[in-house]
């Protein structure tokens, strides 16, 4: 052998080397305020006007990265933080299932800067394993069905699984998550967590189709919590894209008789459309009825009202409307940090009230 073919050689092997150590690391965010006004408020009759953030999408602002391992196979990392664009405040709990702020559990009410996700693991043919605070499979695969809202998921989606105590499961700590590669239309998801006597155990899943212009997402979760009394919750959505108008519907069940502090046994159902007006202009509405089922039974409503303007791919003007009759099961008209505590409380029970917002939403 001689010198030249040596060299080819080593350089040849090195560049592998270097081709499969290959990594990108992204900051990434977004960001979502505006000004909002609201009729009324729990402790006061006069018009509330605020620095509304959040109020369609929540701002965050995260760090991602990937490394290739070759024949493949990749691992990858997120760590992402909630930013209160009023203040720049970054704090939070971090509920995880029936471990929550309600239920007095001290792993949910301590803040916690990485609490939106604090995740590494592979991902591949095989598809995805995470592991760490993550989505959880039932709440992740669901969104973008369910809603029709273009501004995003709170105002709406997130006020009224919120009430019933699912926004408890939309993260949760101490978990494996699996992701399943697309199957023809199909994909799935699964996350546990052993709870590791810091948290409630939970167990939740997901499998969705999406083929064409149908989607259609199953959610079961399963919350324990530290006592042994465990919730269970299902969601059923399904939206029909017909070029400029797209329909979505859905419905819920909260299944919690046990009594399992922070969830509401109650159900839920939802209509709504979006109508592309033009290439920049979306326009939505949907309409939302939660159903309490402790003592009398009640059903709170909600209606949410959105127009969404993209002024480029990143940023976009956007306002919501909502509108809420109210029952024992109080909903906010507009989702936003600030909203449910405190003199700034916006959940009027037994009323009517509403609120309007006009934002930004930036990405980058």
């Amino acid at each position: 052998m001689n010198i030249r073919t040596l060299l080819i050689g080593v350089f040849g092997a090195s560049a592998a080397v270097l081709a499969y150590g290959q990594s990108s690391v992204t900051l990434y965010g977004l960001l979502d305020v505006g000004g909002a006004t609201f009729d009324r408020t729990a402790t006061s009759t006069s018009r509330l006007n605020k620095l509304n953030s959040d109020t369609g999408s929540s701002s965050r602002w995260g760090v991602r990265g990937t490394e290739d391992l070759g024949s493949g196979v990749s691992v990858f990392f997120n760590l992402e933080s909630p930013i209160d664009m009023k203040n720049g405040v970054a704090g939070g709990g971090a509920s995880s299932g029936a471990c929550n702020a309600a239920a007095g559990c001290a792993t949910a009410t301590a803040p916690s800067f990485w609490r939106r996700n604090a995740v590494v693991g592979l991902k591949g043919a095989f598809g995805q394993v995470a592991l760490g605070r993550y989505g959880t499979a039932a709440i992740a695969k669901q969104g973008g069905v369910i809603s029709a809202t273009p501004s995003g998921i709170n105002t709406g989606f997130g006020l009224a699984v919120l009430s019933q105590g699912i926004g408890n499961d939309f993260w949760n700590s101490n978990q494996i998550r699996y992701d399943s590669p697309k199957l023809g239309g199909f994909d799935f998801a699964l996350s546990v967590a052993a709870g590791e006597g810091l948290s409630g155990r939970n167990l939740g899943g997901n499998v969705r189709y999406m083929q064409g212009p149908i989607a259609v997402s199953l959610s079961v979760q399963k919350d324990e919590d530290l006592a042994g009394k465990s919730v269970t919750w299902t969601m059923l959505s399904g939206s029909y894209d017909f070029g400029t108008f797209k329909l979505h519907a859905g419905a819920d069940k909260m299944d919690n008789s046990n009594g399992v502090v922070g969830f509401v046994h109650s159900s839920l159902w939802t209509l709504g459309g979006s109508f592309k007006a033009t290439p920049a202009l979306t326009l939505a509405a949907q309409y939302w009825a939660v159903k309490e089922k402790v003592g009398p039974s009640s059903t709170s409503k909600l209606v949410v009202l959105n127009a969404f303007y993209a002024l480029s791919k990143r940023t976009s003007l956007y306002a919501l409307a909502g509108f809420v009759d109210n029952k024992d099961l109080g909903l906010s008209p507009l989702w936003g940090n600030g909203n449910f505590g405190g003199s700034g409380n916006v959940i009027v029970t037994n009323a009517k009230n509403n609120g309007l917002a006009l934002g930004i939403r930036h990405l980058f």
